[in-house]
């Protein structure tokens, strides 16, 4: 792409290929590594292109279909335009891309060690880059699928969602705190094409003064057009936004975000991949969703638990006595869950599959479960 001159200097929308730096060796990925903070540095976006195969964009797009076809087009006032989400529990293919390794050591170099220009992590009365020990923590932010259809965004099928940052979403003015709160990333998961209407983006916008300026929303864009597999990534100070589609196929995309676990997820993960399903996933999964404790006592659960030790155990039932398995001394502590007495260990345990039952006779499956975690913790639980 030549390059472009604007309010904010001279820009170009730089290109790197992961498939030709994974072939050439560990070498080339580090160099790629540093290319692409370094261009995301300086102009605000960057492409890495052969992210992944188009087979693989072809599975997620298999997978996702049955939930695209069932949604309908206008959301949120995007004209031709489906926009799905909950990626993490529908489809096992996205974790390729929401876990690439390149992007996720793009994201530990904005997010962990705020090693963009301007930006520092402040720690305890302390300020720099980050490094071990003095690193803020993130997680995943958003995952949604992005499927315009022919003649979205045109004057028939309105776009009212115009360019746009996205760091104005937490009510906090993060303008003046020098630090970059997200990493967002648009997958080409069909081809983006200018007639299709690939990303319109604002070159060295993340740079404008303040950050949240209105002089972005006046400079020529550019538009973002990439090949199936390839990824564009920006920062959140980056002005971006959806381009017309006046081609007469679909465009494609998935929109994967990524920001300081210390702020909202924009979609709420740990709802949208609730802990009957994020069991399943990989720990490094889990974890990149938000199921573990990013810092000090930040997101236990009830006793002064780790998600880990809690929510993602087989039969932890909040509404349970016990059901958080902490060892339990008997000179002190008790008496617990189960009885001691032999009986009344016996009675308690009838009670409860009889409860059972009866919940499932009147087809309360969510009381039968929760009866069925209960006589789990009973047989597990120390006699005190």
């Amino acid at each position: 792409m030549p390059t472009v001159t604007n309010a904010f200097g001279t820009h170009e929308l730089k290109r790197f290929d992961y498939r030709v730096a994974t072939e050439a060796g560990a070498d080339a990925l580090a160099r790629l590594d540093d290319d692409v903070l370094r261009s995301l540095d300086r102009h605000g976006f960057v492409v890495i292109e052969n992210a992944v195969s188009t087979d693989d964009c072809d599975q997620l797009v298999a997978e996702m279909a049955p939930y695209i076809d069932a949604t309908p087009h206008g959301l949120h006032g995007l004209g031709g335009t489906r926009r799905v989400g909950a990626l993490v529990a529908r489809s096992q293919a996205s974790h390729k891309m929401i876990a690439h390794p390149a992007i996720l050591r793009l994201a530990q170099s904005v997010l962990a060690e705020q090693r963009l220009s301007g930006d520092a992590v402040r720690i305890g009365g302390k300020s720099g880059k980050g490094e071990k020990g003095f690193r803020y923590p993130w997680q995943l932010h958003l995952t949604q699928i992005i499927d315009v259809g022919p003649g979205g965004g045109t004057d028939a099928l309105p776009h009212h969602l115009k360019m746009h940052r996205a760091n104005g979403m937490w009510v906090y003015d993060f303008q003046d705190a020098g630090i970059d709160p997200q990493v967002e990333c648009m997958w080409a998961l069909s081809d983006f094409t200018l007639d299709n209407g690939a990303t319109h983006i604002v070159l060295g916008s993340h740079r404008e003064q303040p950050r949240g300026g209105h002089v972005s929303h006046t400079e020529p864009t550019v538009q973002a057009n990439m090949s199936k597999g390839s990824v564009l990534i920006w920062t959140g100070w980056s002005v971006h936004g959806a381009g017309a589609n006046t081609s007469d196929a679909r465009r494609i995309g998935m929109n994967i975000n990524y920001a300081l676990a210390f702020l909202a997820q924009e979609e709420n993960q740990l709802l949208a991949c609730p802990p009957h399903l994020a069991r399943k996933l990989d720990p490094a999964m889990q974890r990149l969703i938000g199921y573990r404790q990013p810092a000090g006592a930040l997101n236990y659960v009830a006793e002064c638990q780790a998600p880990a030790d809690s929510v993602l155990k087989g039969d932890f039932d909040v509404l349970v006595p016990g059901a958080h398995g902490h060892e339990m001394d008997p000179g002190i502590d008790g008496p617990t869950y189960a009885p001691a007495d032999p009986a009344a260990f016996e009675e308690k345990r009838r009670g409860l599959e009889a409860r059972k039952a009866e919940a499932i006779a009147a087809d309360d499956l969510e009381a039968a479960l929760h009866f069925k975690n209960a006589i789990s913790v009973l047989t597990r639980s120390p006699r005190i």
